[in-house]
């Protein structure tokens, strides 16, 4: 083709984009003159209305594209194929990062500018945390979690126990390497992470840009920081929070000052906020160039075959297969043996695209971006650019041959589908306002078309609903605040929601089979009992949340029923209605969409989750007696003293705001008694004991007592009252001998004389015991000394008397001490746990705010908007009887013939 038919062929191509462009534009002006005679909505209501608005933005997303001559580029490469490498070669700037390693992490945008320049753009909080959110739910992790309470520790326990179970293992088969990997990463930087959020965008020169490899600016595209004496990158997690980067350059050639390129991640990213970025530019751009290394791969492999074939047959925003407008570039050909296998190459990758409609034969280009770059005198060496000079290859570089059909493709193809796509728009926005006009001119109208003044009237009652769900909503929180239900109610199943152990056979009897327990062996009584308190922990920490979702949401849609029934009367729905169902659901949908900003579900999952969560992880993942429940204990001592605080205190009364650890004591200390030791819990007392009893324990153990050794458990009989005395802290080990006699001789005396004394024989047994173990407590563990040593020490003894006092050989042993975590569990969650969530307190606050967020919106803005339109919607099905008997007030018949008209000749000239 001759230059001149070159250029003939582009002023055909302008002349015939002006045109349409022309178009296109009388369009837009019809479009506003048309909503601006109809603003009232007498004509053109409800869902045409909306679908003319999307008819119209579509038409000007196009017109917009048309006038700027924008030719949207995304280059997606397979890895180590030189995708950066070949944008950098597009643009004739070395804008892009180029490392051997991946190095794409989030989508790069280049334009050209004024002034060089670039600028990274952030996720806001709200955009990330529902993001994040959407991960953990791929995973399943738990409902209420978010990025900002998300712990390490935390997913880690729960991605170990997707592992360990038979029925969830396939999620973690399926995300451990992919979702899961992205959350630990994402955890691992939470703290750069969380920090950039919802910055302001930040600014780079172009002293940032080409050879300079490890800066700031280019840690928040790639990741990469450095590279390590191995060879390896040295990775953060800046991207992670990226949303996109944007580079403007004074330097693209004269060719691509309307192209606009995205450098995005690959199909196989790592990162899933990453993977949706690459999904949505593919769908959104002109053309999409993917590279491959055709030197030394020219076949695509089986798992890349899979990924593009997914990928490439979805259709873009204007109805184009991705395929069509795909081109395939055939990067580091230079890398071939000689230039017979470079040709084959490059011949394989063809058939291979073709065959498995990846994209048009005639868009598979080879070449090599460094020889081009070379050329150009933009990167030192010219090994490439000689090789291919040798080679003679037919295209060259192939930068030349790949620009010109993408500038065809745009010039022809591309254009005919934007101009298709917007007359096909055109064409039906005619029919859509032809058949309204059509229906009016014949007098066909509609119940929404005959009530003007009906629809008046219902808007009028607005206020009247806003003042009576103030007065609901204050008589539902009152009735919250006088009745407690959810802490009456939570407190009244706690026996159902932590059950004990005879109701998990099947899952004991699992735990057996994984310690192949046989019944003439040694029971393994320890490790049956981990591998049972695991799923159990997570069993109870989900009933505790079911509990609090269930009772919360129950309140939650008893009020909304409340509400949308004064609603429904206050806007004078008929007894008779038909429609009643269909018109509650209406306005629960118009409810929540006055709660689209600011408003929220009563959903406590995480606040119930955070209290009860330690002192499950406690007392029923950790043994007892183990060293990690100690451990536990040490780690979370702080929200433990908090829940000792609560467990200790009378009714109505508020915690403590400030305490020091070392200061507990008392009832508090107690309190972690029963947690490490089973000790401080007031027992029953079994008044039937005679006193027989308590003196053969006297009896045998006496020389032991007087000598200073330790009264354990292996020293004592197994029955209540023994258990007792040792709980009351005994522990005369410490009673130096040779220091102490008169102190032992003492004990011995008072022991004797209380025993044989008369009044002995006129205590009950409960009184004996008390006497018994106030003289044993008195010069035991109990000391004055030994209370203000502090919390630590205090801890670590009953650490230590927990451990002598575990003898757990047999299943029975086992399930008693398991039985008792659940019962301490059970007592804690009541007195302490259920009391710090405070349910009551929540739920009415998220209560107030939600109906307050009602009551405003309703009345202004889009929310009034919204209701004014429900209003128009529905009259016809709140009084259906009026509808039958109403006619059309002749001002609004005026009115609509007027608009009518005046449509009519905005389409004549429009298309004219």
């Amino acid at each position: 083709m001759s230059i001149i038919e070159v250029n003939e062929q582009m002023d055909n191509w302008e002349k015939s984009k002006q045109e349409f462009i022309d178009k296109l534009g009388k369009a837009d002006a019809a479009f506003d003159e048309i909503f601006r005679t109809d603003q009232e909505e007498l004509v053109i209501q409800g869902s045409e209305r909306e679908e003319l608005r999307k008819m119209q933005e579509e038409n000007r997303t196009i017109l917009r594209k048309l006038k700027s001559r924008e030719f949207t580029v995304s280059i997606v490469g397979l890895e180590k194929a030189g995708k950066s490498t070949l944008g950098n070669a597009l643009i004739k700037s070395m804008v892009l990062p180029e490392y051997a390693q991946r190095c794409t992490y989030t989508t790069t945008e280049i334009r050209s500018g004024d002034a060089d320049v670039a600028e990274v753009y952030f996720y806001s909080r709200e955009e990330f945390n529902k993001k994040f959110r959407q991960m953990l739910d791929e995973v399943k992790f738990p409902e209420g979690a978010n990025f900002d309470g998300m712990t390490m520790r935390a997913f880690e326990e729960y991605w170990q126990a997707v592992k360990n179970d038979p029925e969830r293992e396939w999620i973690y088969n399926q995300f451990d390497a992919t979702t899961a990997a992205d959350i630990r990463d994402i955890l691992n930087g939470k703290q750069i992470v969380s920090s950039l959020l919802g910055q302001d965008s930040r600014k780079f020169g172009k002293e940032f840009w080409g050879h300079n490899k490890f800066n700031e600016f280019k840690t928040y595209i790639t990741g990469i920081e450095g590279i390590n004496s191995e060879g390896i990158a040295i990775r953060k997690p800046h991207p992670y929070a990226v949303q996109s980067v944007v580079i403007r350059s004074t330097e693209l050639d004269k060719d691509m000052r309307h192209m606009v390129l995205y450098d995005v991640p690959g199909f196989d990213s790592p990162t899933k906020l990453h993977k949706e970025q690459t999904r949505k530019m593919l769908k959104e751009s002109d053309a999409i160039i993917l590279v491959t290394n055709v030197g030394s791969n020219p076949d695509l492999t089986d798992p890349q075959l899979n990924m593009l074939r997914t990928a490439m047959s979805a259709r873009d925003n204007y109805g184009v297969s991705l395929s069509e407008k795909a081109f395939v570039f055939g990067n580091k050909i230079d890398g071939a043996n000689d230039a017979v296998t470079a040709k084959a190459n490059l011949n394989a990758l063809r058939n291979g695209v073709v065959a498995h409609h990846i994209a048009l034969g005639q868009h598979v280009v080879g070449g090599s971006a460094r020889a081009y770059l070379e050329q150009e005198g933009l990167m030192e060496g010219n090994a490439a650019r000689r090789v291919l000079d040798e080679w003679q290859m037919e295209g060259g570089n192939g930068l030349t041959l790949l620009h010109e059909k993408m500038k065809n493709y745009y010039e022809n193809d591309r254009f005919d589908v934007l101009r298709k796509r917007a007359e096909n728009t055109l064409s039906k926005t005619r029919e859509v306002l032809d058949g309204l006009l059509d229906r009016y001119s014949t007098g066909n109208f509609t119940n929404n078309d005959l009530n003007i003044e009906i629809v008046q009237d219902i808007q009028a009652q607005l206020e009247t609903f806003t003042d009576n769900i103030h007065e609901i909503t204050r008589a539902h929180i009152d009735q919250i605040k006088t009745d407690h239900p959810f802490t009456v109610n939570m407190k009244g199943n706690i026996q159902e929601i932590y059950q004990l152990s005879a109701d998990y056979g099947e899952l004991i009897k699992k735990a057996e089979n994984q310690q192949n327990v046989t019944p003439d062996g040694v029971y393994p009584a320890s490790y049956v009992d981990k591998d049972i308190r695991s799923p159990l922990s997570n069993i109870f920490t989900a009933n505790i949340v079911a509990a609090a979702v269930k009772l919360t949401m129950d309140q939650q849609k008893d009020l909304r029923e409340r509400l949308v029934a004064e609603f429904l009367q206050v806007m004078g729905m008929e007894s008779a209605s038909p429609y009643r169902t269909e018109l509650a659901e209406s306005v629960n949908a118009l409810f929540d969409h006055m709660l689209i900003d600011g408003g929220k579900q009563c959903n406590f999952n995480s606040l119930v989750e955070r209290f009860a969560s330690t002192i499950i992880r406690t007392l029923i993942l950790r043994p007892f007696a183990d060293e990690q429940r100690y451990q536990t204990v040490m780690e979370n001592l702080a929200d433990l003293v908090s829940l000792s605080v609560y467990y200790n205190m009378p009714a109505g009364d508020s915690p403590v705001s400030q305490l020091s650890l070392d200061s507990i004591g008392g009832d508090n200390r107690k309190f972690f008694a029963t947690i490490l030791a089973h000790e401080g819990k007031e027992q029953d007392v079994d008044a039937s004991e005679n006193e027989s009893f308590l003196r053969k324990v006297f009896e045998e153990n006496k020389e032991q007592i007087c000598k200073g050794a330790d009264l354990a458990l292996e020293l004592i009989p197994i029955g209540k009252w023994a258990k007792l005395i040792m709980k009351a802290g005994v522990n005369l080990a410490n009673i130096q001998i040779d220091q102490n006699i008169r102190k032992r001789d003492k004990i011995d005396s008072k022991i004797e004389d209380l025993v044989y004394h008369e009044s002995w024989e006129k205590l009950n047994a409960e009184q004996r015991m008390r006497k018994l173990e106030n003289i044993i407590q008195s010069y035991g563990s109990s000391s004055t000394e030994e209370k203000n040593e502090g919390i630590g020490s205090y801890l670590e003894e009953l650490n230590a008397r927990a451990k002598a006092s575990q003898d757990m050989k047999s299943k029975e042993d086992m399930l008693s001490i398991l039985d008792s975590d659940i019962e301490i569990l059970r007592d804690i969650t009541e007195r302490a746990v259920i009391n710090a969530i405070d349910l009551e307190r929540a739920y009415t606050s998220v209560i107030n705010k939600n109906v307050e967020l009602i009551r405003t919106q309703i009345k202004t803005g889009d929310g009034n908007k919204a209701f004014r339109a429900w209003c128009r919607e529905n009259a016809a099905k709140l009084m259906p009887s009026k509808f039958e008997t109403i006619n059309e007030s002749k001002a609004v018949n005026e009115n609509r013939k007027a608009i009518v008209n005046t449509i009519k000749g905005v389409l004549d000239k429009w298309t004219a």
